[in-house]
């Protein structure tokens, strides 16, 4: 049962990997979140490094590991789910906000169809 899940984990964590080098906000001003990260300590982008790196991590382990109980994908959908609120209120932006970019637009669907897949494993997990 939980091994179907364990499949979804895998290529998301890659994507997640790959969509964290790439830039979510208009490349001339802001760059990929590792460089926003870079620029300054105690920014909204260094913490959103540090989640994306927390997803990253926790979809690896639960590729190889399929989860029994639910920590795990619990803080999978919740680290999923301030990633997306993220990306989708931009703080630490100047106003107007910026656009997202084509990238910045896959980033906010991976991390809702993570946090979905979360869930939906979670209601797996609480119904045995």
């Amino acid at each position: 049962m939980n091994e179907g899940y364990a499949r979804l984990y895998a290529p998301l964590a890659v994507v997640a990997m790959v969509l964290s080098f790439q830039p979510i906000l208009p490349a001339d001003e802001y760059g990929t979140v590792w460089e926003m990260a870079g620029r300054g300590s105690g920014n909204p982008a260094g913490f959103g490094a540090f989640l994306m790196g927390g997803l990253i991590l926790l979809l690896g382990y639960a590729s190889f590991r399929p989860p029994t109980t639910a920590p795990v994908p619990a803080a999978i959908a919740v680290l999923a789910g301030v990633i997306a609120v993220m990306l989708l209120t931009r703080p630490g932006t100047e106003s107007p906000r910026p656009g997202l970019t084509s990238f910045g637009d896959a980033a906010v669907a991976v991390a809702i169809c993570t946090c979905l897949l979360a869930v939906s494993q979670l209601v797996r997990l609480r119904r045995r």
